[in-house]
């Protein structure tokens, strides 16, 4: 009983300062066959990676263009969870030339696929 007393009150104290008392798993990485152009794709192309869609898709949708995985991983909102997984799944990123004016934001974000 005064283990188990001990851990709860060391847990509350990780909390209290932000800090996960536990760090989450990330999802398993899927590798694509086409990786996905991060500056000219639509929101829905990031539903082929576990947990990317809709937040961090969103995200990364929204503050296109990028030059690097170094730049996306700037964007000040993203949390480390975030970070790490944008990480892990390199390798399903290209970066290519950003067509401005090919897709407005709005487009990009929903496509009006309702059925």
């Amino acid at each position: 009983m005064r283990r188990l007393l001990i851990l709860l009150m060391l847990c509350l104290g990780l909390a209290s300062l932000g800090i996960p008392a536990v760090a989450a798993e990330l999802p398993p990485v899927r590798h694509l066959d086409t990786p996905i152009d991060v500056n000219n794709t639509i929101l829905r192309n990031y539903r082929q990676l576990p947990g990317f869609y809709p937040t961090l898709a969103r995200i990364l949708v929204k503050n296109a263009p990028y030059k690097s995985l170094e730049d996306m991983l700037k964007i000040p909102e993203l949390t480390e969870q975030q970070k790490a997984l944008i990480r892990a799944n390199a390798e399903n990123f290209v970066f290519g030339e950003y067509r401005e004016g090919a897709s407005q934001l709005e487009n990009r974000i929903n496509q009006g696929y309702y059925g």
